[in-house]
C-alpha cells in the first residue's frame, strides 16, 4: 500500500466533528459514511461513473479517492514539519497557517482553491492551498467531511502535484462528450 492512498484514506475517514448547524444528522456527514468503508472499499470503486444516463442529463462523477491518489503524492516529512511549525508558532492547522508556511517555506505567492466554488465531479469537495497553477507543484490539500460545505474540513496536508490531472476535476467524459455532439450535429 502507498503512503499515498493511506493518507488519503486517513483523510477521508477523519472526524470532523458534529454541529448542530451542521445538516448531516446521525449518518450524513462524509466522514461518517466513509468510516465504514475501508481501504479496499476505496480502492475498488470505480475511478468514473456516469449518473442518470438515461436522461437529458448524465453528469459525471469521479472518486476523490482515486483522482488525489493517482495525481499527487503525499509528502509525509513535509507534513511532519507542517505540524511541527504549526505546534511550535502556536497556530491551528487551517488554511490561513498553510497560506503562511507555504509562502514562508516554498516562497509561494499564495492562492486557496475550494472546488464547491465552480463545477466539479468529485464525490467530495477539496479545498487546498498552492502557488501558481500547473507551475508550483506542492500544496496543502484539505477534505470537506462534513455535510454543509463551509465547515468540516480535515487537517492540512502536503503533497506534490505529479499530474496536472490533479486539475480537471470537472469535464465531461468521452461518452458524455459523444452524446452531446451527437445530439448537436
Amino acid at each position: 500500500m502507498s503512503k499515498t492512498k493511506q493518507a488519503i484514506y486517513e483523510m477521508l475517514t477523519e472526524s470532523t466533528g458534529e454541529h448542530f448547524l451542521d445538516s448531516g444528522g446521525d449518518d450524513g456527514r462524509h466522514w461518517q459514511s466513509n468510516q465504514k468503508k475501508t481501504l479496499s472499499d476505496f480502492e475498488n470503486e470505480p475511478y468514473e461513473t456516469i449518473q442518470d444516463q438515461e436522461t437529458d442529463y448524465p453528469y459525471r462523477v469521479l472518486s476523490v479517492f482515486h483522482h488525489l491518489s493517482e495525481n499527487l503524492k503525499y509528502l509525509e516529512d513535509e507534513t511532519e514539519h507542517f505540524n511541527e511549525w504549526i505546534e511550535q508558532e502556536g497556530r491551528d492547522n487551517t488554511m490561513y497557517d498553510a497560506e503562511d508556511y507555504l509562502t514562508d517555506f516554498f516562497g509561494y505567492d499564495t492562492q486557496v482553491i475550494n472546488t464547491f466554488n465552480d463545477e466539479c465531479d468529485l464525490t467530495q469537495t477539496i479545498q487546498f492551498v498552492g502557488g501558481k497553477m500547473f507551475r508550483d507543484n506542492i500544496i496543502a490539500l484539505s477534505i470537506h467531511n462534513g455535510a454543509d460545505v463551509r465547515g468540516g474540513y480535515t487537517d492540512y496536508r502536503i503533497f506534490r502535484i505529479m499530474d496536472e490531472n490533479f486539475y480537471f476535476w470537472h469535464e465531461p467524459s468521452d461518452e458524455i462528450k459523444e452524446r452531446i455532439s451527437e445530439e448537436v450535429a
